[in-house]
């Protein structure tokens, strides 16, 4: 198995992605909707916003992510259920994880792959640090997992085909919905704020998860070799370091409820991308004779 591990991909994203392309998927497809995308999913478990369009164009290549097992006897089930040489994300608290650096020195939650074999020890994969043939007991991951995620294929009677266009398409949406976003997350952002312990840092970890994904549409730009002067705000280095100002930002007003002004000036900065991105995709739109659309991407 080739662990995959690059920047944009948290360790949940790493699993996704590694057994994609263990499965034969054509996974850079999957970031080819990033740009846009502003309705994220916030997981309760390891407390993080995550891309609802990644999971779910993985699913329609065929590749399909069982519900969360959270409770121990959910875990049980799908555990016992899981085919031998079937493949399962898990995830499970750095501190208890063998061949983490965390072990025994951190808490912190940690995702990884398993392999189920038919006896004792089971085969475990580590995209994020590297290791093959890492082993846990089924006891171990059943007990000390805080989720287990079956994953298995399917044939798809109509085999995904990625937009010829994606740059055009994302920068039509982009258009259309960033002012939404802009709104609705400040709306939010203002709420989270005044809140104690955890809502606080919502802002910044919503911001942290638009930064990777713009990280990963990236990474698909490079990939389907789209010459930089067509997509040039996504190959500035000055483009992502505004993004972590703005995710800083909101960790340092979360820190500092009683002063107003590392929030505001976070606000302004996101505020600013998005209309920065915006300007950009009405010049994509402008410009696209001469950004070679007429080619399929």
């Amino acid at each position: 198995m080739n662990l995959i591990h690059f920047q944009g991909l948290n360790c949940y994203h790493d699993c996704l992605i590694t057994l994609a392309n263990f499965f034969g998927l054509d996974y850079i497809s999957a970031f080819s909707r990033l740009w846009a995308e502003g309705n994220l999913r916030y997981d309760p478990i390891c407390q993080v916003f995550l891309s609802r369009r990644l999971p779910e164009t993985l699913e329609s290549m065929g590749m399909v992510l069982a519900p969360p097992c959270v409770t121990k006897e959910e875990r049980e089930i799908a555990w016992m259920n899981t085919p031998s040489s079937g493949y399962i994300i898990a995830g499970m608290d750095a501190c208890q994880i063998p061949w983490t650096p965390l072990y025994q020195l951190l808490h912190g939650p940690h995702y990884f792959i398993v392999q189920k074999k038919p006896a004792d020890p089971q085969l475990c994969f580590d995209p994020t640090y590297g290791f093959h043939d890492q082993t846990l007991t089924a006891q171990e991951l059943v007990v000390h997992a805080f989720v287990l995620i079956p994953i298995h294929t399917v044939e798809i009677s109509t085999p995904y085909r990625e937009e010829s266009e994606a740059l055009l398409t994302q920068a039509q949406e982009v258009v259309k919905v960033h002012s939404k976003t802009s709104r609705h997350f400040l709306a939010q952002a203002n709420a989270c704020i005044q809140e104690p312990g955890e809502n606080a840092l919502l802002p910044a970890k919503f911001a942290d998860a638009l930064l990777t994904g713009r990280y990963l549409y990236r990474h698909f730009l490079e990939q389907r070799k789209i010459p930089v002067e067509s997509a040039s705000l996504f190959f500035r280095k000055s483009y992502y370091e505004d993004w972590l100002a703005v995710k800083n930002g909101f960790y340092k007003a979360a820190l500092l409820k009683g002063n107003c002004t590392p929030f505001d000036e976070a606000c302004s900065r996101f505020v600013d991308l998005l209309d920065q991105e915006t300007a950009f995709a009405r010049q994509v739109l402008s410009e696209r004779k001469s950004y070679g659309f007429h080619h399929q991407i």
